[in-house]
């Protein structure tokens, strides 16, 4: 047994991590917008 790691095996754990990376970023994107929205409302005066 070899200790490398196939290259099919690396192609799949790269895909795999840019597809976390790319669902991490849009949370974060989607929190930020949720934080502005929130603000100018609380600006506007709508707050509960």
């Amino acid at each position: 047994m070899t200790a490398h790691r196939s290259a099919g095996t690396q192609t799949w754990l790269r895909r795999v991590g840019w597809l976390v990376l790319i669902w991490a970023a849009s949370v974060l994107a989607l929190g930020v917008v949720a934080g502005l929205f929130r603000l100018v409302m609380n600006l506007a005066g709508l707050t509960v």
